[in-house]
């Protein structure tokens, strides 16, 4: 079974970008690489890396919309399955044909890999083998089936960036869709320009380091999502936990804070509009 393999872009980095689609290409049951770009300046240099399909949005119309086109284009060339990445993830060499082990199971949504952050190290997995069904996923690294993409009515384009992920997962979720782990591979991601600090007791606090207009749609869509599924302590606690580590670890706190109470603000209006 082929599956699409789709790529987000935005001013990406074109040597990693080369390396992540050759990764991509290379593997066993890939079939057409396909990028959509968010109004990149370097796009005469995208357009130049061979044996990609190629969709030109002209402007940064967000995460969610683009990852939207992604799977109507993999739909549209004949495909069950797509492959969602980072412009900077890349995949190890068998992650496709570990996928295609669980493909046959009707109820999944999402077949992903654990996460190791080359900053940060492992996210999510406590285990570097075996399976799980879990509650949530990051989008890149994942193969999503198709049919669940358009049951549950695709990504919400409203959110832009950041908690596009996790809304979707939600969607699944309360569609009747599972989504499954395989600790046997993993994928290799960068969250910024994050690093752990230690804290006592040997627990460890990552910083992400995100700009500021991230902070205010993180703040904002984290509300949303959590008024959305009736999980507001859960998501509440979330921004919190985000603002307090910009206060207490970050650099740029006022502009960085500023933005994050702008997020709370508009998150019950964006609810409203959003519906």
């Amino acid at each position: 079974m082929k599956q699409a393999i789709g790529i987000v872009t935005y001013q990406p980095d074109l040597q990693r970008l080369q390396e992540n689609v050759a990764a991509a290409a290379a593997q066993a049951g890939a079939g057409h690489v396909i990028i959509v770009d968010n109004g990149s300046d370097n796009l005469s240099d995208i357009r130049a890396i061979a044996n990609t399909v190629l969709i030109e949005n002209g402007e940064n119309l967000g995460i969610a919309h683009a990852l939207n086109q992604l799977c109507r284009k993999a739909q549209g060339l004949g495909y069950e399955w797509i492959v969602t990445l980072d412009q900077d993830s890349v995949m190890q060499s068998d992650t496709l044909s570990e996928f295609a082990r669980y493909t046959d199971k009707k109820d999944i949504g999402i077949i992903c890999p654990r996460i190791e952050d080359r900053h940060i190290g492992r996210q999510y997995a406590r285990s570097d083998h075996g399976t799980e069904y879990i509650r949530h996923c990051i989008t890149s690294g994942n193969l999503i089936r198709l049919q669940a993409w358009e049951a549950v009515g695709g990504f919400t384009d409203e959110l832009f960036i950041d908690g596009v992920d996790f809304d979707f997962c939600l969607k699944l979720h309360e569609g009747g869709w599972q989504i499954l782990r395989t600790n046997n591979v993993c994928l290799i991601q960068e969250m910024g320009h994050g690093h752990r600090i230690p804290l006592p007791f040997h627990h460890q606090i990552s910083i992400l380091n995100h700009s500021p207009q991230r902070l205010y749609y993180i703040a904002r869509n984290y509300l949303y999502i959590g008024r959305r599924y009736h999980q507001r302590l859960h998501w509440t606690l979330e921004v919190a936990k985000r603002m307090l580590i910009v206060v207490c670890f970050e650099s740029q706190k006022l502009p960085k804070c500023r933005a994050m109470l702008k997020g709370i603000r508009k998150s019950r209006d964006f609810l409203a509009i959003s519906k």
